[in-house]
């Protein structure tokens, strides 16, 4: 356990600066520019639509890697030195935020939303899930169980965290898929190792190809065997694999939470 720290941190000034900031989310994001700049003197609100701080580190870190106390105290550090936080209120217009008085904004919504793999086969099942939703799922409860053959596309921490969360909720058979060579991962050594302790199995130089969908039932993902030049930045293909799945989690990257504007088409 740690020992006492409060006595370590920043002092919040009784004179504040007169500068407000409006922070949009309440995850690392935000209550890090909070943590900054509460000691500065800066009024601080943050608006959060969920009903509880922390945003990514807490629906999709898995328990087991984060405990919910040990969250709960260090998000509580910062909010404590007087963040004015405002739960269940999603933002839908910046200027309505600015017509508050604020004097500036920081939008910390993060990106939440998985990646795509947009592969023949793809829409046919319910089977196939992004890491991002289906961590979430998992940490609100809303799954629970998981296929006994499951494979996770990625290999990156998240692909980790959804490969580990798999053995503790039905996986038996679980794999981890990777495009490249284990020295060119973007998990850490500790991660992979622990998940290796779990008896999952790791794959190297496959990219799946099709997903293999029967009356709307997932049977297996088919791959590409790779070989690669010694950066790993050119390929050839050896011949091709299926891999039975019940399950399959889409791990590779996430992207903004916001929609990205259209840009208006260009006339002559």
């Amino acid at each position: 356990m740690r020992g006492e720290i409060g006595h370590l941190l920043p002092k919040i000034p009784s004179k504040r600066n007169g500068k407000r900031i409006a922070c949009i989310g309440a995850g690392p994001a935000s209550l890090t520019v909070a943590n900054d700049l509460m000691p500065l003197g800066y009024e601080i609100t943050i608006f959060e639509k969920q009903a509880k701080p922390a945003g990514l580190m807490r629906t999709n870190i898995p328990a087991f890697r984060l405990p919910e106390h040990v969250l709960g105290e260090e998000v509580a550090a910062i909010l404590n030195m007087g963040v004015d936080i405002r739960f269940n209120t999603p933002v839908e217009s910046m200027q309505a935020v600015l017509d508050g008085g604020f004097d500036a904004i920081f939008v910390g919504s993060g990106a939440p939303r998985g990646k795509e793999l947009d592969l023949p086969g793809r829409a046919g099942t319910e089977r196939i899930q992004s890491a991002s939703i289906w961590l979430e799922s998992i940490a609100f409860g809303h799954v629970t169980s998981v296929g006994e053959r499951v494979l996770i596309i990625g290999v990156g921490n998240t692909a980790m965290d959804c490969c580990r969360s798999s053995r503790r909720i039905g996986g038996k058979d679980i794999k981890v898929m990777a495009r490249r060579p284990r020295k060119f991962f973007k998990a850490s050594s500790w991660e992979l190792d622990d998940a290796e302790e779990e008896e999952v199995q790791i794959l190297i130089n496959h990219a799946p190809k099709n997903f293999a969908v029967e009356t709307a039932w997932l049977k297996a993902l088919e791959f590409e065997r790779l070989t690669w030049d010694a950066d790993a930045k050119r390929s050839q293909t050896i011949d091709t694999v299926f891999l039975p799945a019940d399950d399959v989690i889409l791990a590779i990257g996430r992207t903004a939470a916001s929609p990205p504007k259209k840009t208006p088409a260009r006339v002559g």
